[in-house]
């Protein structure tokens, strides 16, 4: 068996599997049955040169990138790394919330000022309504993180269902949308981004929010319409937003977002914690004994 593997996987791949030839690049083994990479390794033009192809491991969770009709007309598996990342994004959120809730901004700004201010008070968490947008494994971790702080979770889901651990109420389409945002005071996005979810959070959802609420996008930029979410924190119309990804990344250096005050920015780097190798290499492993064995491969998109 041939596989083509990232090359920051290659030395471990070949140790834990030492009867299957292992490759760095497509184009060195025509023949390969699999392709363990980033997005950019499995481009259309790529995979064309590999008429055997049979899976396809992304070093992604999202696969927004990849021409998924190619995949499926070929009959190609491709399976991801939603998994990997849920822990991590999910204590990113939190940070983001408690960022905003505990007044961390207006006291760091104090104690570059030498500022001593007691008088600052907070909303606590608990008791507030925090609604999701997508409930996949990374939504369900957030969910998780959250509830231990007396929260209400709201979950808008694109298939309707009747409950989902942790969460309190589930909605679906346009009018559980509605739902969703107008009466919760965290909005958190974490959808895929795809034809349906492109640009559905925008001014005609933005403004069902209350004033004193925020969002929190760790999804895919698109997925918020990035001109209505700027107009409406420029004029204060929600609280707070807690951004880790963009419509074009990096941010350009004259983007609004960049200069207002009631923006946490972080470059696209919620999901980046030094466990991730050490998961991705567990995931690799069982994946390509699962491969050879002809089992179920994990994260199947």
């Amino acid at each position: 068996m041939k596989i083509i593997i990232d090359e920051h996987f290659y030395d471990m791949a070949t140790k834990a599997f030492p009867n299957i030839e292992f490759f760095k690049n497509a184009s060195e083994c025509p023949d390969a049955e699999a392709l363990i990479g980033q997005p950019d390794a499995m481009d259309v033009g790529i995979l064309e040169k590999l008429p055997k192809l049979r899976w396809l491991q992304l070093f992604r969770a999202g696969y927004d990138m990849i021409d998924t009709d190619y995949i499926r007309k070929r009959d190609i598996t491709l399976t991801n790394g939603k998994d990997i990342f849920s822990i991590p994004i999910a204590e990113d959120v939190v940070c983001k919330i408690l960022m905003h809730s505990t007044n961390a901004f207006k006291f760091i700004e104090n104690k570059q000022s030498k500022i001593w201010d007691n008088k600052l008070k907070r909303v606590e968490l608990n008791g507030q309504t925090i609604g999701l947008i997508g409930t996949g494994s990374i939504a369900t971790e957030i969910a998780k993180r959250l509830k231990p702080f007396g929260v209400k979770l709201l979950g808008h889901k694109r298939t309707p269902v009747l409950s989902m651990p942790y969460f309190d109420e589930i909605y679906s389409g346009k009018s559980g949308l509605d739902y969703v945002m107008s009466n919760s005071d965290y909005i958190i996005i974490t959808a895929d981004l795809n034809n349906s979810t492109y640009h559905l959070v925008n001014k005609d959802n933005l403004k069902l929010m209350k004033e004193t609420a925020s969002i929190i996008n760790i999804a895919r930029g698109s997925i918020i319409n990035e001109d209505d979410l700027t107009e409406v924190l420029k004029n204060k119309s929600i609280a707070y937003a807690g951004l880790d990804v963009f419509e074009v990344e990096p941010l350009p250096f004259d983007d609004e977002l960049w200069d207002l005050d009631n923006v946490y920015l972080t470059p696209h780097a919620s999901a980046l914690v030094k466990n991730n190798k050490s998961r991705w290499e567990t995931l690799i492993v069982q994946n390509i004994k699962n491969f050879i064995e002809n089992e179920k491969l994990i994260n199947v998109v």
